[in-house]
């Protein structure tokens, strides 16, 4: 089995190193929806979000979990290759709603042959105490991780991507995960106008202080179908991060990142015909490759600037 050559704790060498075989994860759609689209908070959702959320790459159609589960292993999977698999509920808020139907689609993936964890896409204002106890229940017997979309600790950003909830509500929701040991992954976005570098660096601080285990990257992509592209159009706005420019300020963050930290994604994974730009995120291989060269060439690695 082939370990990744990597200057950073990537994801698929940590999976392969704890398992030794390839983890893969498994895109699921549980049908929940979003206190930001629902009328809760908001009809509009997140700025940049679209209208199937993060969904691109789930297959909702093919019903229940089980058969989702199915459907991916046999898209997902490689002929005599030795492996195993996390259920991932990607789109939308998989903490959001009936409890009850939580309990039953995370029981019914993590029951399924093989699949030896759960991964948990949601919002931090979306743990009550009822989807707490369930997921120290599922803590206890699957290697479970929840993935909280941070997007920047930047207040002013936070209200100009409408997230609905103020950092502190965000700070509260990674202090219940680690009360109960549950390993927190942060989402965040590198390209928001008016951010810079220092807020790319205040974000990575605060995932060290919160002591994060993993961590996703990905550049701001526009989606044809989002409130964002219609923002950029109507205030005449110029996408002007190119490759280089976020490769470059990946590498940055991945210097001052704790090198225990697990690397999940360096990339956005949208589908190309939906991006309207920038055109280099559609190359999601030719972003990795410059990161990749940007740190061996010059000799870069992850925390070599931790303190």
């Amino acid at each position: 089995m082939e370990l990744n050559k990597k200057r950073y704790r990537d994801l698929d060498t940590y999976y392969k190193i704890k398992y030794n075989k390839k983890i893969i994860k498994l895109p699921l759609d549980g049908g929940f929806t979003c206190p930001n689209r629902d009328g809760s908070l908001s009809f509009k959702g997140c700025i940049y979000c679209s209208d199937n959320g993060a969904g691109e790459w789930t297959y909702k159609s093919a019903g229940a979990i089980k058969n989702q589960i199915a459907f991916q292993k046999n898209k997902l999977s490689k002929p005599g290759r030795e492996e195993a698999y996390i259920a991932y509920f990607q789109n939308f808020t998989n903490t959001y709603g009936d409890v009850e139907k939580m309990r039953e689609m995370f029981f019914a993936a993590i029951n399924e042959p093989d699949v030896v964890g759960l991964s948990i896409a949601t919002r931090a204002d979306c743990l009550p105490d009822e989807v707490l106890n369930l997921l120290d229940q599922l803590n206890q017997i699957t290697d479970l991780t929840v993935e909280l979309g941070m997007q920047s600790v930047n207040e002013k950003t936070l209200k100009f991507i409408n997230r609905g909830y103020d950092h502190r509500t965000f700070d509260q929701g990674v202090d219940k995960l680690n009360r109960l040991a549950i390993k927190a992954i942060a989402h965040i976005i590198v390209g928001f106008p008016n951010e810079n570098e220092a807020d790319y660096i205040n974000n990575i601080l605060y995932i060290n202080q919160k002591n994060f285990w993993g961590v996703k990257i990905h550049n701001l992509y526009i989606e044809n179908d989002s409130y964002l592209k219609y923002y950029y159009e109507k205030n005449k706005i110029k996408y002007t991060m190119s490759k280089d420019d976020y490769a470059n300020t990946v590498v940055k963050m991945l210097r001052y990142l704790n090198p225990n930290t697990i690397v999940n994604r360096l990339t956005g994974d949208g589908i190309k015909q939906n991006i309207a730009y920038p055109d280099w995120s559609k190359n999601k291989a030719a972003v990795l490759s410059t990161i990749d060269k940007i740190m061996k060439a010059k000799d870069f690695s992850q925390g070599d600037l931790f303190s």
